[in-house]
């Protein structure tokens, strides 16, 4: 399940289009690079998949952490997997880069409406690529609520900011949020990005 096709030429310039598309919007693409394995490894680091758990990707981009989620998937069992990505030439890219698995073209803020659409996925963790920390506190409240009601205990919401933005208080808004509404955060620093990240790996404990 979920095992990419040979990148196309085209496709090898995964960092180009990614510089490109930053420099066209920095708000929607934060950085200059996509990211890098090391935080792939970071952000799922401590998610075990139960038989049939799915997962939901926000903001997939280019797709580096899709071909990790999909070997956690596999080696669950082939549980369901949802990328949602509202750039039409990103969806495009990953459409063809993973064509076993969906991919909606949609906005994240949409996740309530495409999880409705889709009653068969059962996601055990949500995983954000998305610039939290740059888009507006009640959009990105909605979408931690909407995530925390659609994983079961013990479930996870796992996203990154980059270590500059520790001087942005919305970091430490997005930090309180994620611990008040899960229950549990462990922050994680990955110096082997560019920039260097910090991971946020919130989980649903029982109330």
């Amino acid at each position: 399940m979920g095992d990419a096709l040979p990148a196309t030429a085209s496709e090898r310039g995964l960092g180009r289009l990614f510089l490109r598309k930053f420099l066209r919007d920095p708000k929607d693409v934060a950085s200059v690079w996509p990211s890098s394995r090391w935080l792939a490894r970071a952000m799922l680091r401590d998610v075990v998949l139960p038989t049939g758990g799915g997962v939901v990707e926000l903001g997939p981009g280019t797709g580096a952490f899709t071909a990790p989620i999909l070997e956690l998937l596999a080696s669950a069992g082939g549980g369901g997997y949802l990328g949602i990505e509202r750039d039409a030439e990103f969806c495009d890219l990953l459409r063809r880069r993973f064509p076993r698995v969906e991919f909606a073209w949609a906005d994240a803020a949409t996740l309530a409406t495409q999880l409705a659409a889709r009653p068969g996925l059962q996601p055990f963790a949500v995983v954000s690529g998305l610039p939290l920390v740059a888009m507006p506190k009640p959009m990105v409240a909605e979408l931690v609520r909407t995530a925390h009601a659609a994983v079961p205990v013990g479930g996870w919401f796992c996203t990154f900011s980059y270590q500059h933005s520790l001087v942005n208080p919305a970091q430490w808004w997005l930090r309180r949020l994620l611990r008040t509404t899960f229950g549990r955060l462990e922050v994680r620093p990955v110096l082997r990005n560019v920039p260097p990240a910090l991971v946020f790996a919130a989980r649903k404990i029982a109330v």
